[in-house]
């Protein structure tokens, strides 16, 4: 960004919660202290209920947030949320797309989910989308997972690789990946004033740079993502990617549950179909 604009924008980056926590950081735009977070999108649900769509279980998919026609679109619309809270959305980029990792049982249909505590992520509407399968959802930090799967406090979380290799390790002996079923990504939220701000050479130029980053990310954390299940398989852990007909079973369980966040928010849906239609997506 520096050299972009001769020195204009020039940035200090804080990596991994060192300058705030996700919630903290979001709650700072507006002051000074913080320009640009790149928090979970779950965490936007604390300022507009709306921006639960992009956490939505069977939701949004790779091919829709890679399309820059829609993508452009969907920030567009999030940030119409997010202005009375002082953000406007850029762009988002890739964290995982989450599989299950269970102690010592291996899920093979929507039935071997019944009854086994499982940490979940995704706000309320995935904790009902879980129960919805007769499955004990647990919400919980991911600091804490490995020593409750270890101690048997909960069967197994729903996470990234990168938590199966830095977090629970072999103590989770089973991965499981349920397609489609929960892509989780990261806003790119900036304070509205401030970038609104600053001479449009340097708002393209900041926006030029995220696009470039965006779209590498989303094929390095792919590619990452298959060599963090392999490290593991490797280890002695097992992988299993569920069969389709499951998979359809349990879109369909899930979208039995997520009926109460998509009636209260029909006009959010419906923007997204509408942006489907005009982008040309499946």
């Amino acid at each position: 960004m520096e050299s972009k604009t001769q020195g204009a924008v020039k940035g200090k980056y804080f990596p991994a919660s060192q300058l705030y926590n996700d919630r903290d950081a979001l709650a700072a735009l507006g002051t000074g202290a913080v320009h640009m977070v790149w928090p979970v999108a779950s965490r936007l649900e604390l300022f507009d209920r709306r921006t639960g769509l992009l956490s939505l279980p069977f939701g949004l998919n790779q091919t829709q947030l890679t399309n820059k026609c829609f993508s452009s679109g969907l920030a567009a619309q999030m940030s119409g949320y997010l202005e009375p809270a002082g953000m406007k959305v850029l762009g988002f980029l890739r964290t995982a797309e989450l599989v299950f990792l269970m102690r010592d049982k291996d899920i093979a249909t929507v039935d071997d989910l019944k009854g086994k505590k499982i940490r979940v992520v995704g706000g309320k509407v995935m904790l009902d989308a879980m129960s919805s399968v007769k499955a004990s959802p647990i919400s919980m930090a991911a600091s804490e997972m490995s020593v409750a799967i270890s101690q048997g406090a909960i069967d197994g979380a729903m996470t990234s690789p990168a938590g199966w290799v830095d977090v629970l390790g072999t103590s989770a002996k089973y991965g499981v990946l349920f397609p489609g079923m929960a892509l989780a990504t990261s806003p790119v939220v900036v304070d509205k004033v401030w970038f609104d701000g600053l001479k449009a050479e340097h708002r393209a130029a900041i926006s030029n740079v995220l696009d470039s980053i965006i779209e590498r990310q989303w094929r390095e954390t792919v590619e990452k993502d298959k060599a963090l299940v392999e490290q593991m398989v490797q280890k002695g852990s097992q992988y299993r990617v569920v069969e389709p007909a499951e998979v359809e079973k349990l879109r369909a369980a899930f979208k039995v549950a997520s009926t109460e966040f998509t009636k209260a928010n029909a006009d959010a849906m419906a923007a997204v179909e509408r942006l489907n239609g005009t982008c040309s997506v499946n």
